[in-house]
């Protein structure tokens, strides 16, 4: 269902249709953080940070999506979770678009040394997960060697597994109620 709203991929979609799932992924956009740190939470991580910007690679600032620990060790997180950017050409990571990607983004989460250079406070941290909207699930492997990532995770997923859940369901009424706020007073 979700998918039906926000991705892109499918062809011969109507202009308005188009737009239509191109708002909704940008709505989504705006808050899927949000619900991404309840994930994360339920998943045995504590979020240090979101939306982390005093963060430094190589002396630089570097904003992240987040700072997670667990086991004693520091993650960072980028999110990059477009469902339908671009055409819905990047909804799916897989090993064939994953350099390709890497290089178009540019971003110094996915440069060689991160790992080794990022300091959140003055600690290294230890890995570094990206969440993508999806991924070719055979080719997680690839995908993690080919980025250098410790964690690989599916938004598409993470959304599916929070149907249900009390926060995720409290974000989500709230962010709508804001919509309706906004809306409504437009309409007036």
């Amino acid at each position: 269902m979700l998918e039906e709203l926000v991705e892109l991929g499918e062809k011969g979609l109507s202009r308005q249709e188009v737009d239509a799932r191109n708002f909704r992924a940008k709505l989504l956009g705006l808050f899927y953080e949000d619900l991404l740190k309840v994930w994360f939470e339920h998943t045995g991580y504590k979020v240090i940070g979101k939306d982390m910007r005093k963060g430094l690679y190589k002396g630089r600032p570097t904003a992240v999506d987040f700072i997670l620990e667990k086991d004693g060790r520091l993650y960072v997180v980028e999110a990059k979770c477009w469902p339908a950017y671009d055409g819905g050409r990047w909804k799916k990571l897989t090993s064939g678009n994953a350099g390709w990607i890497k290089r178009r983004l540019r971003a110094p989460f996915f440069e060689e040394d991160f790992v080794e250079e990022y300091r959140i406070d003055g600690r290294r941290v230890d890995g570094k997960i990206l969440v993508w909207w999806d991924f070719e699930g055979a080719e997680t492997d690839r995908i993690k060697s080919e980025l250098k990532l410790d964690g690989l995770v599916s938004l598409r997923r993470v959304l599916s597994e929070l149907r249900g859940d009390p926060k995720a369901e409290e974000i989500v009424r709230e962010r709508k109620s804001w919509a309706d706020q906004l809306f409504g007073a437009l309409l007036k």
